[in-house]
């Protein structure tokens, strides 16, 4: 595998990773939605602390993605 296609397949995997934190964020806000009514200290605190640990992840991934293109662009 050379590096290039390496640094492919390592952009699709972090696409995927970033979808999939996307959907969980959109799982939390969805929850809160439908539960306000009914939602407790625990399940407001456990969400937000959610909400705050895939929003870094995400980031992160957005960075490396970033610089993974930029990787790519160097190689062409």
């Amino acid at each position: 595998m050379s590096k290039k296609e390496r640094v492919k397949f390592s952009l699709k995997l972090t696409k995927s990773l970033i979808l999939a934190f996307l959907t969980a964020l959109f799982g939390i806000f969805a929850f809160i939605v439908i539960n306000i009514d009914t939602i407790n200290g625990f399940q407001i605190i456990a969400s937000i602390s959610g909400i705050v640990v895939i929003t870094i992840f995400f980031l992160l991934l957005i960075r490396y993605l970033l610089r993974k293109l930029d990787e790519l662009e160097k190689m062409k």
